[in-house]
């Protein structure tokens, strides 16, 4: 199925470039584990020398490559192995940074490529609503194998799984005031206009997050009448694709749908309606799943990233610039915003004890907070949806390549070697040889943080 999308091959030749890139992957995993360096990284550095010294025009990612096949595994897998109590324990912060922080990160970066790379106002607004949702997929792989603390790393995947919905609700609106604008028979912007683009927002965020929540609880329910783990791992692999498809179908973001159904069947779901023999089913065959499309979308995601043409050099270094300096912004303005509630909140009910009270996080975790947000296989597919009629389309595209490269490599191996390193996080933060599920328990200090 991949690769009848990647290439004109053979049935046979499909079969042997997936085997290659397989092999390629699992021998990039254990060089990886060797050095101790993030193999999702490492793959995406093996892609892009792959795409430089060696021509294979077959290996192209597309956009229905990686929003209807890798996608929706990726982001159920990672949606289904979150606590859901962890993470409405930690929710205001989670919101503040994925809707609000995600909405002026946008302005922040159209402002610098505005007035600094010259683009107009829409074109700006357009890349920076492509390149500014961090991208779930490279996060949750690195913070998996590096280890933290796990209050921080369900922060960090909570923001990751949903600012994607604000964003593509961003990127949405503005391609559709860019086409509007383009218009032969364009003579102004209504009220009428600015009203049904208001509502298709609405609809992309809130309708994706009823469409999953509605399949997640339903089929939570009916798994109760089901006892056998294959036909239960059936049916989360045909929640994961189905959801994603009728949420697409009906004009609603199909990321929010699967992450929310996710939500529900990893908690609720799992909980009520999967025995323990289901629960090491259906947990080993995502997990499997999971690492077979993390592998091969890096390795394509390196592939896709080495035709960065040297002509987009400005606008990379000012999508940059204005990518950190708006992380920057949100991440130590909606923490402080949040710390502030937190602690007005401990004062107003200082004896109660309720579930979902925020509680401050440490001020040492801001800059984590910072380096994470990485960009990836989420700001490519954008990029390459847009539409032929797009003004400047091959540099605003080969700007995006540019600002992922810069901010998946970066930071990333910044962030690999910060963590072990940066006070405040305690031993059982850091990386370990364990596995996640047999790592150390929090200490006392990082869960009063």
């Amino acid at each position: 199925m991949l690769m009848a999308h990647i290439s004109m091959l053979s049935t046979q030749g499909e079969v042997e470039v997936l085997t290659l890139l397989l092999a390629v992957a699992l021998a990039t995993a254990l060089a990886a584990r060797a050095l101790r360096f993030p193999y999702t990284l490492a793959l995406a550095l093996v892609g892009l020398v792959i795409g430089v010294f060696v021509t294979l025009p077959e290996l192209q990612l597309t956009p229905d490559v990686i929003l209807f096949i890798f996608l929706p595994i990726l982001l159920f897998e990672g949606a289904w192995n979150i606590e859901i109590s962890k993470l409405l324990a930690n929710w205001l912060l989670v919101l503040l940074l994925a809707v609000p922080g995600l909405l002026i990160a946008v302005a922040i970066t159209a402002f610098g490529l505005h007035f600094g790379a010259g683009l107009s106002w829409l074109i700006a607004l357009l890349v920076a609503a492509i390149i500014s949702p961090t991208d779930p997929i490279a996060v949750i792989a690195l913070m998996r194998q590096l280890g933290m603390s796990s209050r921080l790393r369900t922060i960090i995947e909570g923001e990751s799984l949903f600012n994607d919905g604000v964003g593509a609700a961003t990127f949405v609106v503005t391609l559709d005031l860019l086409a509007i604008t383009l218009a032969p028979s364009f003579t102004g912007f209504s009220r009428d206009m600015a009203g049904a683009e208001a509502r298709a927002a609405i609809w992309l965020f809130a309708g994706g997050v009823l469409i999953g929540g509605v399949v997640g609880w339903l089929v939570s329910r009916l798994l109760r009448l089901v006892e056998d783990r294959l036909i239960e791992t059936s049916v989360t692999f045909i929640v994961a694709y189905g959801v994603y498809l009728v949420a697409d179908l009906l004009g609603a973001s199909g990321i929010l749908a699967v992450v929310t159904a996710g939500l529900i069947l990893g908690s609720y779901g799992r909980r009520v309606g999967l025995s323990d023999l289901s629960h090491e089913a259906v947990d080993n065959a995502w997990e499997f799943l999971s690492y077979v499309a993390t592998s091969l979308l890096f390795l394509l995601l390196g592939v896709q990233l080495s035709h960065v043409a040297l002509a987009a050099l400005p606008i990379i270094a000012w999508a940059t610039a204005g990518l950190i300096v708006g992380r920057a912004v949100i991440v130590y303005g909606m923490t402080g915003l949040h710390n502030a509630i937190a602690r007005a909140v401990s004062r107003w009910r200082a004896h109660a004890r309720a579930r979902g009270r925020p509680r401050p996080t440490p001020p040492s975790w801001n800059p984590i907070l910072l380096l994470s947000g990485l960009r990836g296989a989420l700001s490519i597919t954008l990029a390459l949806s847009l539409p032929a009629y797009t003004p400047g389309l091959r540099q605003i595209q080969d700007a995006v390549y540019g600002v992922t490269l810069v901010t998946l490599l970066g930071q990333g191996v910044a962030l690999r070697f910060l963590l072990p390193r940066w006070p405040g996080l305690s031993a059982s933060q850091q990386p370990s040889r364990l596995p996640e599920k047999e790592a150390e328990p929090e200490t006392l200090s990082e869960r009063d943080g």
